[in-house]
């Protein structure tokens, strides 16, 4: 029984230096990664865009975005609205439907779902 007593405080203190190691994670020292919080003031990598390079892309996003059809974003919004009108429904009325159908069964055999029944 001691040595088995022994075998197991040996295992969990190697188990127990394991946790608690306190030295340093190479992968967080690893230089060229981005974001790497263990070095301050770094420039990411990569290349930043330009001052003109910022303005001509946000312009031709804008164009782009200009020039989306009304008529599709008036088709989507009117489709969400009729989906939202049958989800809210089915939310208003699911609840009764179901227990009523729960109900029903209370009789037979195997109900689905007895504590619904009338007691």
């Amino acid at each position: 029984m001691m040595l088995a007593l022994s075998v197991s405080l040996a295992a969990c203190s190697q188990q127990l230096s394991k946790t608690f190691d306190t030295t340093p994670d190479p992968e967080l020292d690893r230089p060229g990664e981005f974001p790497n919080i263990n070095v301050a003031g770094g420039q990411p990598p990569g290349k930043l865009m330009t001052a003109d390079e910022l303005t001509s892309t946000t312009a031709g996003l804008k164009s782009k975005a200009s020039a989306n059809d009304p008529r599709t974003a008036d088709a989507a919004r009117k489709a969400s609205d009729a989906s939202n009108a049958a989800l809210e429904k089915t939310a208003a009325t699911h609840a009764k439907k179901t227990l009523s159908e729960i109900q029903d069964r209370c009789g037979e055999p195997g109900a689905a779902d007895a504590t619904k029944c009338p007691q």
